[in-house]
């Protein structure tokens, strides 16, 4: 995804963050990217496939922001199949109590049974956001607000009722990993945040 010549990457470096692995499967992206990106030595390019990451040890990450991974991944074949895979391998390089940011066109409906199969336990907050440049019908005076998450059903749904204003808006999903013990890492210890191209 990217706005007006900068990667959602290169603006985390200059919000102050010191350690950025990027992954994409293309390698002619990794090579494109690694040479643009050369002069900003926080940001490192690898070439790895999301549903194998056996490259990174289990808890290597404090957050990990997808950006239309799990999108692509439910276009192909062996869709359920390869979401699994990578949610598990999320899951598993994520320290606990750390972030998988899920930034995809995907409603609830159809997004949430993948992040709640077995073997994955997240803490789920959405957040609705219109697509840049959108503008609110005169007269929609809805109390929804962008910066507040939007309360799920227990079944992970859209309440009843539920009016999206923008069709195409986006759906960020920030999910918090749910351990059954914090043993095993430091609490200084900061390991470095993944974005998945």
């Amino acid at each position: 995804m990217e706005e007006q010549g900068f990667t959602i990457s290169e603006d985390m470096v200059k919000d102050g963050y010191v350690e950025i692995m990027n992954i994409d499967i293309s390698s002619v992206v990794i090579e494109i990217m690694r040479r643009k990106c050369a002069h900003i030595p926080q940001l490192k390019y690898v070439l790895m496939d999301v549903r194998d990451m056996s490259f990174f040890q289990d808890g290597s990450f404090d957050c990990v922001i997808d950006k239309g991974t799990l999108d692509s991944l439910m276009c192909g074949t062996d869709a359920p199949l390869s979401a699994f895979q990578m949610l598990e391998e999320v899951s598993r390089i994520l320290k606990p109590g750390g972030i998988y940011m899920l930034i995809t066109y995907g409603d609830p409906s159809v997004r949430v049974p993948h992040l709640n199969k077995a073997g994955q336990r997240w803490k789920i907050a959405l957040y609705i956001i219109p697509r840049p440049g959108y503008k609110k019908r005169e007269g929609c005076s809805s109390p929804n607000s962008m910066m507040e998450p939007v309360p799920l059903t227990e079944k992970g749904l859209l309440p009843p009722g539920f009016v999206l204003e923008d069709p195409e808006s986006h759906y960020i999903y920030v999910c918090k990993k749910i351990s059954e013990s914090f043993e095993g890492i430091p609490n200084h210890v900061q390991p470095p945040t993944m974005t998945m191209q």
